[in-house]
């Protein structure tokens, strides 16, 4: 993934800013306060969030009110191009992806696209920053240094160890063995001794469950008393039922004697439907009545209205349809006499203007003629224009020229020598040299002092070894003559005599380790004193480096200053030379034109619009002249037709009144032929009306008959007699349903109500009387035994009083509880102490290798061959040096322990390409390196940048690096702005 740019609509210091980077490598430069943190703090929020309150981060809001937020461009592996969008919204803001085929996707699109890396792991991983190498230089120990390492190499940052440090802590505050602080151990001490006052509470108990046993029987005894009670209760209750309800069951069984007959029918609504048609029956005959008299005087009303003439009136239709065609001749003709006399006006101010006697048809006022004059006074104004241009750039290229003159005279003053700059960066080289062989010299010193008394103890050993055999072999060597056996004797006497040698000969040899070394140091201390006390050394040399670098690019654009001077010069005179020749070609103009040569070139202009409009004008007033006589012939022609066409009809003829007159006379013929119609249009209506009149009246007769027919009648008198015995059937019907659904109710069957219809009041009353003696008996026993519970109740309550066991075992409980709960979190913590471990396990034993065998490339050429090893064994990191020595990280210098650092850092990202091919951002990482590690480190980084985006902050400008390859960030002001 590469960041193609950044947009910033609002964030920090930032407002509106817009920065583009390379694909490969890029050094933002700027100085302190320039910017830089916060840059790189924008691109972690538009990845991953704004920061919230938990982070502990800046959220850099803009405090002039402006948008916070906006978007970077990402180039993603598959080179498609996408907008990562965040403003201000919910607490990490809202975020918008906008791909290259117009689509848009949200925050989860993006994680899944980053593959759910968090911030705090991208910085750990991908994030190098000055803070993070200082970390190695803390007072840390062996164990700590190879953690910091290890982190760095294996894990990319401290979270797994932080974790699994943090997990352990709360374990031991919860449960330690053998221990009496954690909660844990205090609960268990306190569980045991709530055991042992239940123990002793729990003998006080024998009485009480006696007691208790004698209430349960009672209880019991009781219970079945109430159950039988309850039940005569019930049968009482019953019986107290079926007096109150037996009334309506004797009703109930008299109806259902009454109603055992054949169903009455009659018609549905039958006696409103007779009465409706009866009523419509009268109602029919009074509205035929009425309806044939008012056809009657419409007719007579029919024939008195006079006969119409339609010839008469189609002409004079015709003639009113012109009416607005004759007004708007009229008003033409008027128009046209008001626009020429206006014409004429206008066209002898114009020629005024512009100084014509007559209208000139053949001058060329053309369009064409028009843009060639504009065009050329354009031209001129733009040449005169371009003249004070010219002029004021060769005032400001003089200007320039004498400030260039003073800053080359200034540098010249500052310079030094070509010899004295040489020889500076020869002392430099040899103060290098100096200083890493004195690094050398006592590294050397501190192995061989320690190797020479090594070697003394052996000597020392070993001529001990001697003497003693020495010793040995005489005193041998004397037992063998004593004893007489000679061949003993002299073996042992030679030996005697060669472990006696071998004592004077066992010297330890001299090793002159500094000889070389010490003539090398004093030789560089020798020219280093040579060099200062014959050259004037006393100047900075990337200053001087700098100052040649102004001077040389002065001295070219004095050179470049000169020939724009010159070139300007010749520009002026041309430009002179056009102006002339442009005011020559407009008097042309005018001449041709017929204008005073006095005109301006405005005025010029305008005039063709002038002389144009007059051309204009004046034909256009011969066109209306030939449209005013034809309107007035068209108008004479109308008169003389309407005057032949309404002769006989209007009386007397008027042009002023004649369409007033034509529309009384239309008027009222149109309003005797619309009476007329509509008499008729009433009398065929009434005609019809009557017919459907007749036909209703016999359809109602038809419906009477057949209501009359359904019952078998013939009568009114004998309809409506029928109709009441029908209601009274549905009455006695409906008593009875509702006796039925009450009895039901009641929970009666139709067995139970006929039963209780067949027995009398004074059986009923028998048998509820005795009922209700055998519910005294019952409930007087029930409350002698409800008294004996009680009486063993208070007893029990008297004993129960004393709380202090229930209590007890409240607390026990309590406790044993809340022990079980902080059991099952130290299990839970056991378990995630035991995954983090796994994990960190795994990660080591699959992914450390990879990156050490990686580093080991990296740190080789970052140290330039010194160091070609690096060992992982036993969680311990060892690096070799070229000689052969095995280094622990707290003995390398700390420039070379930040390189270490770096190519395991660097290895990891490498390793984890495949899952995360993220840019790597610097930000001032090594303050600690000297100027040739520091160019070697960048050079390394350039050529990283081949496979990975790299994004270098430095407050600290590196001469060596392109401008193609640099960004240089300026102090803003207040709001952003320059």
């Amino acid at each position: 993934m590469i960041i193609k740019s950044l947009e910033i609509y609002g964030y920090g210091q930032f407002v509106h800013r817009k920065i583009e980077f390379n694909r490969e490598f890029t050094e933002i430069f700027g100085e302190n306060e320039a910017g830089k943190s916060t840059i790189q703090a924008f691109i972690h929020s538009i990845l991953f969030g704004f920061p919230t309150k938990k982070e502990k981060e800046p959220r850099l809001e803009p405090r002039m009110g402006n948008q916070y937020g906006g978007k970077l461009t990402l180039i993603l592996d598959d080179q498609s191009e996408i907008v990562v969008e965040r403003v201000k919204g919910n607490i990490s803001g809202d975020v918008k992806v906008y791909l290259e085929n117009g689509l848009i996707r949200d925050e989860t699109w993006l994680k899944k696209k980053l593959n759910y890396i968090s911030k705090k792991t991208y910085q750990g991983i991908f994030s190098f920053n000055v803070l993070g190498l200082q970390d190695i230089h803390r007072n840390l120990d062996e164990d700590q240094l190879q953690s910091y390492l290890l982190e760095a190499g294996a894990l990319g940052s401290s979270e797994f160890t932080m974790m699994n440090k943090m997990v352990s802590q709360k374990k031991t505050t919860l449960y330690k063995k053998a221990g009496k602080n954690p909660i844990l151990n205090q609960q268990l001490d306190e569980l045991k001794s709530l055991e042992a006052q239940i123990r002793e509470e729990e003998s006080k108990l024998d009485e009480y469950h006696r007691l208790v046993d004698d209430r349960d029987k009672s209880q019991r005894h009781l219970e079945h008393l109430k159950a039988n009670l309850n039940q005569l209760s019930k049968m009482h209750e019953s019986k107290q039922k079926q007096l109150a309800i037996h009334e309506q069951a004797q009703e109930w069984k008299d109806l259902e004697q009454k109603l055992n007959i054949e169903p009455l029918s009659f018609p549905e609504k039958g006696i409103e439907r007779y009465e409706t048609a009866s009523n419509y029956k009268q109602s029919l005959a009074r509205d035929i009545s009425l309806r044939e008299e008012k056809l009657k005087q419409l007719e007579n009303e029919f024939n008195a209205i006079p006969a119409l003439n339609e010839d008469t009136a189609n002409h004079i239709y015709h003639l009113t349809r012109d009416e607005n065609e004759i007004q708007q001749a009229e008003m033409k003709s008027s128009s046209l006499k008001q626009e020429i006399d206006d014409y004429e006006r206008q066209e002898a101010d114009l020629k005024t203007s512009i100084g014509w006697q007559e209208v000139y048809h053949n001058t060329d006022t053309s369009e064409s003629m028009k843009n060639y004059v504009s065009k050329t006074i354009k031209t001129r104004n733009e040449q005169k224009v371009l003249k004070q241009q010219i002029e004021r750039a060769i005032d400001e290229n003089q200007i320039e020229q004498n400030t260039l003159s003073q800053e080359i005279e200034n540098l010249e003053k500052d310079l030094v020598s070509e010899d004295s700059l040489d020889k500076k960066k020869h002392y430099n080289q040899q103060k290098l040299e100096l200083h890493e062989k004195e690094n050398l010299y006592n590294k050397l010193k501190d192995t061989f002092n320690s190797d020479k008394e090594r070697k003394q103890k052996r000597n020392w050993w070993l001529r001990l070894s001697f003497i003693v055999l020495s010793i040995v072999g005489l005193g041998l060597t004397l037992f063998s003559f004593v004893t007489q056996n000679l061949i003993f004797g002299v073996i042992f006497a030679i030996l005697t005599v060669i472990f006696i040698v071998g004592t004077f000969l066992v010297k330890t040899k001299e090793i002159d380790y500094s000889e070389s070394i010490s003539e090398e140091i004093n030789d560089l201390e020798q020219q280093i004193n040579d060099l200062e006390s014959n050259y004037d050394l006393n100047f900075d040399l990337d200053q001087q480096f700098q100052l040649r670098e102004r001077w040389s690019n002065a001295s070219n654009n004095k050179s470049v200053l000169a020939n724009k001077l010159n070139h300007q010069e010749n520009l002026l005179q041309n430009t002179e030379q056009q102006i002339n020749d442009l005011t020559q070609k407009l008097n042309a103009v005018k001449e041709n034109v017929k204008v005073p040569n006095e005109m301006t070139d405005d005025l010029l202009i305008d005039s063709f619009k002038t002389m144009n409009q007059l051309k204009s004008n004046d034909s256009y007033r011969s066109k209306l002249l030939d449209q005013h006589q034809q309107v007035n012939q068209k108008l004479t022609h109308f008169y003389d037709k309407a005057l032949k066409n309404t002769e006989n009809e209007i009386t007397p003829f008027n042009k002023a009144s004649l369409f007033n007159d034509m529309k009384n006379w239309i008027s009222k013929y149109e309003s005797n032929k619309e009476k007329k119609e509509q008499l008729k249009s009433q009398i065929e209506l009434l005609s019809n009306e009557l017919k459907q009149l007749k036909e209703q009246l016999e359809e109602n007769e038809k419906t009477i008959n057949t209501l009359f027919t359904y019952i078998n009648v013939s009568s009114e008198e004998a309809y409506y007699q029928s109709y009441e015995q029908y209601q009274l059937y549905h009455q006695q019907l409906a008593r009875f349903n509702d006796l039925t659904a009450y009895l039901e109710n009641q929970n009666f069957s139709y067995e139970d109500s006929s039963n209780l219809s067949e027995k009398t009041t004074a059986q009923l009353e028998e048998e509820d009387a005795l009922l209700a003696k055998q519910v005294d008996a019952y409930n007087d026993q029930y409350l002698d035994k409800q008294t004996e519970v009680s009486d063993l109740t208070a007893q029990i309550n008297y004993m129960e009083t004393d709380k202090t066991l229930s209590k007890l075992r409240h607390e026990y409980y309590n406790l044993k509880n809340r022990m079980n709960d902080l059991a099952k979190d130290w299990a839970s913590l056991s378990y995630l102490e035991a995954l983090i471990n796994e994990h960190i396990k795994q990660i080591k034993d699959k992914r450390l290798p990879q990156v050490i065998n990686e580093a080991v490339n990296i740190f080789t050429a970052l140290t330039q061959g010194n160091y070609n090893m690096i060992t992982y064994e036993n969680d311990t990191i060892m690096v070799k040096h070229n000689n052969g020595q095995m280094y622990h990280p707290l003995e390398l210098s700390q420039s070379t322990k930040e390189l270490l650092y770096i190519a395991l850092r660097i290895s990891l990202i490498k390793i984890l390409r495949p899952y995360y091919p993220f840019p790597i951002i610097i930000d001032d990482a090594f303050v600690h390196f000297d100027k040739q590690r520091k160019s070697m480190m960048l050079n390394y980084l350039r050529e990283l940048a081949k496979d990975y985006q790299v994004l270098y902050f430095t407050c600290m400008k590196d001469t060596a690096i392109p401008s193609k390859e640099m960004l240089i960030l300026n102090k803003l002001e207040e709001g952003g702005k320059r």
